[in-house]
């Protein structure tokens, strides 16, 4: 993509902002979550850097995002997982999502996550994160019915899967098409095993009846679809700092002759129908939803608000000034696998 984005564009982007009409809601146990979290992280080692990779988890501030999208959940299940997000943003990091290359190591990381959701132990020689990653999911399995986690796990397992897709569309000199790039990052994004927690978290566990009715999965994919290409905007000043990683939604527009802006704002109207086709389609579920399916879709609406809420209140994730210090930090954890 070369001079598409060049740094002095992005900074006269005109970045879109996205109206919702759920209201704001947060878990009120989200600064003991925060501080119970990280000291998870450190009891499992997910900082090889003691002093600046911990700051950067610090000011991501993983817990407010479980904290906005499952604002219901109780406080046992919310740690678990607010765990979960800090291992699986630092695990995708590292494995899937700012790999500039395929190591040696690439397959083993990945299969040992699918291991983990496959036998419930760790191998003998664990690697990064995977102890951490069957603890949360031992925790998980103890707190949900069992249809209820094995629909995590499969949105897991084609994270896992999935990963290979997006690592070889990053080694490509050009981008992909824009519905294969769709497919990748609806499974990548790790968006479907954390909507498969929003009844659990909120009313209740849906029947597979309801929960894998044609609309209901179609609502689903919305929920997806709003949150990854909102996120596709909001991360873009740091992802064209990172090499082989502006492929996102944007990227891909402007790879194909688009300029930057247009590409942003093309993005942005899809965020927006997808917006209101997820209102419509939500009203005709509605009609005739059990109380269980009621509160997932609720909990979808608090995933979709809950995420724009800390993207623009809580988290330095995608913040440009801490991009510099972020890359470092990630050739620190590289050296460590």
């Amino acid at each position: 993509m070369g001079n598409i984005i060049a740094e002095i564009e992005f900074t006269s982007l005109r970045i879109p902002t996205f109206e919702l009409p759920w209201p704001e809601r947060i878990s009120p146990n989200v600064e003991l979550i925060e501080t119970r979290m990280l000291e998870w992280a450190e009891r499992y080692e997910l900082f090889p850097n003691q002093t600046a990779y911990k700051e950067r988890v610090k000011r991501t501030r993983y817990a407010w995002l479980a904290a906005r999208c499952y604002p219901n959940a109780s406080p046992e299940l919310l740690q678990t997982i607010a765990n979960y997000f800090v291992w699986f943003f630092l695990a995708d990091d590292l494995f899937v999502d700012r790999v500039e290359k395929v190591s040696p190591d690439t397959l083993r990381n990945l299969t040992a996550m699918i291991d983990v959701l496959d036998f419930n132990c760790a191998s003998q020689k664990p690697v990064y994160g995977e102890l951490a990653w069957l603890d949360v999911c031992k925790q998980l399995r103890r707190l949900l019915a069992a249809e209820n986690f094995e629909r995590f796990a499969q949105g897991m397992r084609l994270w896992s899967t999935t990963a290979a897709l997006q690592i070889l569309s990053h080694l490509q000199d050009k981008p992909v098409g824009i519905r294969q790039y769709e497919t990748i990052r609806r499974h990548t994004s790790g968006m479907n095993p954390c909507l498969a927690l929003s009844d659990a978290a909120n009313i209740g566990a849906v029947g597979p009846d309801e929960y894998y009715h044609p609309d209901v999965q179609r609502l689903c994919r919305h929920a997806n679809n709003i949150v990854c290409w909102s996120n596709d905007i909001q991360s873009l000043g740091i992802e064209m700092r990172q090499p082989g990683q502006f492929w996102n939604m944007v990227g891909t527009y402007a790879g194909s002759g688009y300029t930057l802006q247009e590409s942003v704002d093309y993005t942005a109207e899809r965020v927006k129908a997808e917006i209101i086709s997820f209102k419509r389609l939500s009203h005709k579920i509605l009609l005739s939803a059990s109380p269980q399916l009621c509160g997932l879709v609720q909990g979808y609406e608090y995933w979709i608000r809950g995420y724009i809420d800390w993207v623009m209140k809580d988290t330095k994730r995608y913040a440009t000034e801490f991009a510099a210090g972020d890359a470092d930090d990630r050739d620190v954890l590289s050296s460590q696998t």
